[in-house]
């Protein structure tokens, strides 16, 4: 099958065919990666990706440490190379279940914020329905009064703003947490951010098809998403299968004119974490399959990318290699 046939929507949700004369709108893709060394890996400069996505805990300029000097390394890359940050909140280390107060939390933006004025993307919390994992997935309403003041912090600074990230799957809790942040979300449009990983990996619509629904016009990114090559128990390894699901993503991309962005998870393996790897490149830093299926998503016009600005002294000093065997 050809490449395009491979990633056009499905018929279900076809366009008119006055719609299917107008050119796609264009998709924005960027990285999610906490490493810094993203941003050496020629690989990834190659790629001509403008955009990555840094998670950092809503308190991280406070409390210091390693988190905070890593922080700085990664965004001071993503700026020296020209590329957008997209910085996603989340839980204190020191106290992952507590709840902060929105006093509290605007403090804590106005840090990062004094300690970073160039980055002008953010979102107002990782996963945030996730309860059990994150503090806020049992008050959607307080994590609302969280995006107004982002917003209303950014309002003044020209910062873009994400209301929040969503973990997309069918629970019922899911779309109750949804409907309660939206009534105190204030007046939009607001743009949303979801993390489709269920249908991503099982080659499904519906739970996209249905955020689409819930939030009527609103933006929709995929703040994340990706190919699992192996999660615990329930995904044994394959790397097949992630790049399979890599197709995937782009497919749901097309699902609506209002998804304009999409963050793939993650760049490299890390190989001290035993439980989760949806890397495009190996621990050893081999290209995988999901590598190849993102090079030809980005061949696209809907999803191709500028050339990114030269930089003389990161230049690689012979060939870029990307890897022997395509064959998937």
């Amino acid at each position: 099958m050809g490449l395009g046939l491979a990633l056009a929507a499905p018929a279900a949700v076809a366009a008119s065919p006055a719609a299917a004369q107008a050119p796609p709108p264009h998709v924005s893709v960027g990285i999610g990666d906490n490493n810094p060394d993203l941003f050496t890996d020629a690989r990834f400069s190659a790629t001509g990706i403008r955009h990555a996505r840094l998670i950092v805990p809503y308190d991280v300029v406070r409390t210091g440490g390693w988190q905070l000097a890593s922080a700085d390394a990664w965004l001071s890359r993503a700026r020296d190379l020209g590329v957008e940050p997209l910085v996603t909140f989340a839980h204190s280390d020191r106290r992952p279940k507590y709840l902060p107060t929105v006093r509290q939390y605007a403090a804590r933006l106005r840090e990062f914020r004094s300690r970073y004025p160039w980055v002008r993307e953010y979102a107002t919390w990782n996963e945030a329905n996730h309860g059990g994992v994150q503090p806020t997935g049992f008050n959607p309403r307080r994590t609302a009064r969280f995006y107004r003041e982002l917003r209303r912090q950014c309002a003044r600074a020209g910062c873009r703003v994400v209301a929040v990230e969503v973990l997309a799957a069918s629970w019922k809790q899911m779309w109750r947490w949804v409907r309660k942040f939206r009534r105190r979300a204030g007046p939009g449009p607001h743009t949303w951010g979801i993390h489709n990983y269920p249908d991503a990996n099982r080659g499904r619509f519906g739970t996209t098809q249905r955020f689409l629904r819930a939030v009527r016009k609103d933006e929709v990114w995929f703040t994340e998403t990706g190919g699992i090559v192996r999660f615990e128990k329930r995904w044994r390894y394959d790397e097949t299968r992630a790049a399979r699901s890599v197709r995937h993503v782009f497919r749901l991309a097309a699902l609506s004119p209002r998804i304009t962005r999409v963050y793939l998870y993650n760049w490299q393996s890390d190989a001290r974490n035993r439980r989760w790897d949806s890397g495009f490149m190996a621990a050893d830093g081999t290209p995988r399959r999901a590598f190849f299926a993102l090079l030809d998503a980005l061949t696209l016009e809907r999803f191709r990318t500028p050339p990114p600005p030269v930089v003389p002294d990161q230049l690689p000093s012979g060939p870029i290699r990307l890897g022997h065997d395509r064959d998937d």
